[in-house]
């Protein structure tokens, strides 16, 4: 079969090349130099630098940049910062149109690019695809999710304890993640690794955008860079699942054409893919051990119901009113708790259990200065806390509540339902 000629790119093409060219490589740089210490962290400060300078100078907000990308990646900053790389990739589309104007195509800067992003979003989807088949981005519900009244809960909330409570499912969409990044890695598969990864983040951001999940800038790009995957297949996608036609086969083209160079290629992809898997997986053992379904059980740990109070010498009864009083006190983290109080809101507490002691040193996030040690006793159905908490003398008897009786929980999988179990 004989290679496929160059062709004459149109003007439109050739300036959409460019613009996607400056604004993919804006958005993914450092990769995948960032796993060089420091290179995305000194990246990251240039734009740390200008993003709150053109806020105030050019765009004149109201309020200054001072919250960066954090757990959301919706801050201000980063669409700000998704806006100037628009704008810069337009300019540097202009100028770039203006300096090659004589080009024929791009075809070999075309298939470079591609390489880089075809390897970026592999990057990405194993990250996350392995975090949920490990059951870590979204995990079981915690304790504290378990008495928390359904309406107070978050959309995104809502969203993580929909994911997080099967683990099957957490692993099915894992897997749909990991198996569309290893197709990605291979030229002659990626257009189905490009189909399945658009397939993926269209559902994320499906998600993202109706449970206000803060990642839709971010999941919206890795939707857009599959797409630009498969836009040179579009026509023989659209053949084979519409039209009805004839698909003609792909020919592939070479671009590396040393043996050395081929050689070497192939040996820092082997050397990538398998750094990549070994740390994601390896990472992501260490992770259930550590914060995930496998990690050691603090002591105390569970749901523990209010039973008597009795705050200096006497005895207070549960008023719903009362809004100092433990209704529960949630167990699930080492050195914290919650407590549930009458009114059902949360209150977060640092609570470091010594066993050998057998004391509770119990205080405030917003004051650590504030200290108060209980002594407890524990058996399998009780707790009791004594001491002097917030200058009352207290005594707090609990009974504790086995969390696998929540409906939630018990209720598991069914072959064989003669009627719908909803409740």
């Amino acid at each position: 079969m004989s290679l496929p000629s160059t062709r004459l790119w149109s003007a439109g093409e050739k300036l959409a090349f460019r613009f996607f060219f400056v604004f993919f490589a804006l958005f993914i740089f450092p990769f995948p130099l960032t796993f060089l210490p420091y290179a995305g962290e000194l990246y990251e400060q240039l734009w740390q630098l200008f993003i709150p300078w053109a806020g105030a100078h050019i765009l004149h907000l109201p309020d200054p940049i001072t919250i960066f990308t954090n757990g959301s990646g919706d801050t201000t900053f980063d669409y700000v910062k998704a806006g100037a790389m628009l704008v810069l990739a337009a300019l540097a589309a202009l100028i770039w149109a203006v300096a090659d104007r004589r080009r024929r195509n791009y075809d070999t800067l075309h298939h470079w690019l591609r390489v880089w992003l075809r390897y970026y979003v592999a990057y990405m989807m194993f990250i996350y695809g392995f975090a949920k088949i490990f059951h870590l981005q979204m995990p079981s519900p915690y304790l504290s999710q378990l008495v928390q009244p359904f309406g107070d809960k978050s959309p995104m909330g809502l969203a993580w304890s929909y994911v997080g409570y099967s683990k099957a499912f957490s692993a099915f969409t894992g897997w749909a993640e990991v198996v569309a990044g290893l197709f990605l890695l291979f030229r002659r598969t990626t257009l189905l690794g490009a189909v399945l990864s658009a397939f993926v983040t269209v559902n994320i951001v499906a998600i993202n955008f109706c449970f206000d999940v803060p990642v839709k800038l971010f999941s919206s790009f890795l939707l857009l860079v599959s797409l630009f995957l498969m836009a040179p297949d579009v026509k023989r996608l659209a053949n084979l699942f519409i039209l009805n036609k004839p698909v003609q086969p792909k020919v592939f083209r070479t671009y590396v054409h040393k043996r050395w160079m081929r050689v070497s290629a192939v040996v820092l992809k082997s050397l990538f893919i398998i750094f990549i898997l070994y740390s994601q997986i390896e990472g992501s053992m260490g992770g259930m051990k550590r914060y995930g379904d496998d990690r050691a059980k603090p002591p105390l740990f569970g749901i523990y119901n209010t039973e008597l109070l009795v705050r200096n010498h006497d005895t207070v009864p549960p008023l719903m009113t009362d809004t100092t009083r433990w209704r529960q006190l949630i167990i699930q983290f080492e050195r914290n708790a919650q407590v549930k109080l009458m009114n059902d809101s949360l209150k977060y507490l640092n609570f470091r259990v010594d066993t050998s002691l057998k004391t509770a040193t119990v205080f405030s996030r917003e004051d650590t200065t504030r200290k108060s040690v209980l002594h407890y006793t524990a058996d399998s159905a009780y707790l009791t806390l004594t001491g002097v908490l917030n200058n009352d003398s207290v005594m707090y008897r609990f009974r504790k509540f086995d969390h696998r009786s929540f409906r939630l929980l018990s209720r598991g999988f069914r072959w064989v339902n003669e009627y719908p179990y909803n409740r």
